[in-house]
């Protein structure tokens, strides 16, 4: 007998509306309609991490500079929020979640996926309940996007916010923007843009060979994305999948550009990039240098590297190189990151050790019992950080 069709996953996207600022108003009428970001120091370099609808109405958004919210709303609330504080609603929030299902799969702090399939009632029907039991829970609102597959719920999502429930389709997207795909970002959708693709529809009708050319690999990706497909499942809640990069980077107080007042900074956060490497049991085939101009502009470039690394001095000796060659105006904003990781076991052996894992190990002994800062590389004693 042929074996019968899997059923349609029912795949939910929880996202918190406007979480870290909504926290934060609990309990405190006054600001209640007022705009209200949520971010670091103002009188530092920080930037916006969550602001609410009203602050959202004047331009502002999270990942903007503060002092550029501040110019878009100046009569803004600034609050520094409690990471703490937020990590104890969203535990209370998951407990909702896992009472639904066990396949809840925690993409941040103020978002999840949930698959609920075979549950009684219709999917949306599903959303509302979702949504309406988080509220009773904790009072806060949630928007909740409904799908077939993680790419499809994660998109309804955005369109339902906020305190919405929307369901998304393969037949619903040709009308979209291109860049509502999740992951397309906006240089990817200004290249699209540039080539008359303004919308899925027009870029269904681009064949994979014609977006792998502009887009290099990611073009293979984009040609499933346009088309609604993404087979990823919800694991069982607990289930972590291995990281795919592992940095660090750092906000300078003022713009720099000498060698002398970053590379401080960036020894520092090879450092740490390669402790947490260890730590984690990876080591990584591709080191990747990324740094903020004055303008805001991200800027990367990517080495790979003769044979997979956790080693501090191996990675800065790379990230100095690409650093040197490639900065050659003020940066506001420098980091540092491994990807291709692998398992440290797995790692083959090379012909040319690294012959420094024998005093990093040493050093992190040391900073396991008496702290980060006790002892570091004397290239990145004078780093600001």
């Amino acid at each position: 007998m042929p074996t019968p069709p899997a059923p349609e996953r029912h795949i939910l996207h929880v996202d918190m509306d406007a979480y870290f600022a909504s926290i934060e108003l609990m309990g405190r009428e006054e600001l209640q309609g007022k705009p209200v970001i949520v971010g670091g120091d103002p009188g530092f370099r920080s930037v916006v991490t969550s602001c609410t609808y009203e602050a959202r109405a004047l331009g502002v958004h999270a990942g903007m500079p503060m002092a550029r919210a501040l110019r878009l709303a100046p009569g803004a609330v600034v609050l520094q929020g409690s990471f703490g504080r937020y990590q104890t609603y969203t535990e209370r929030i998951l407990r909702v979640l896992l009472g639904f299902t066990p396949f809840v799969h925690a993409a941040s702090i103020d978002e999840a996926f949930m698959d609920v399939t075979g549950l009684p009632g219709g999917i949306e029907c599903k959303g509302w309940e979702v949504q309406k039991a988080v509220y009773r829970a904790v009072g806060l609102w949630a928007s909740v996007g409904c799908g077939p597959n993680r790419l499809l719920a994660k998109m309804a999502s955005k369109r339902a916010k906020p305190r919405g429930v929307a369901l998304l389709e393969p037949d619903d997207m040709p009308p979209l923007s291109v860049s509502a795909i999740w992951g397309v970002g906006p240089e990817t959708s200004a290249r699209l843009c540039a080539l008359g693709v303004d919308n899925i529809g027009k870029l269904r009708g681009l064949s994979r060979g014609q977006l792998r050319a502009v887009l290099g690999v990611h073009g293979e990706e984009l040609y499933l994305k346009a088309r609604g497909h993404d087979d990823r499942p919800v694991l069982p809640f607990g289930h972590s999948d291995p990281p795919k990069s592992i940095g660090h980077e750092h906000t300078f107080s003022r713009d720099v550009l000498t060698p002398d007042e970053y590379l401080p900074a960036l020894a520092r956060l090879c450092q740490k990039t390669a402790r947490r490497a260890r730590d984690s049991g990876f080591r990584g085939r591709t080191l990747t240098l990324k740094y903020r101009l004055r303008n805001l502009k991200r800027l990367s470039v990517r080495r790979p590297m003769p044979f997979a690394s956790n080693q501090d001095q191996t990675f800065f000796h790379i990230a100095r190189e690409m650093a040197l060659s490639a900065i050659d105006s003020p940066i506001r904003l420098i980091g540092v990151s491994i990807s291709d990781l692998e398992p440290s076991e797995q790692a083959q052996l090379t012909f040319i050790p690294e012959g420094t894992e024998a005093l990093n190990l040493a050093a992190d002994l040391v900073r396991n019992r008496y702290g980060e800062r006790v002892i570091s590389s004397a290239r990145a004693l004078y780093s600001p950080m």
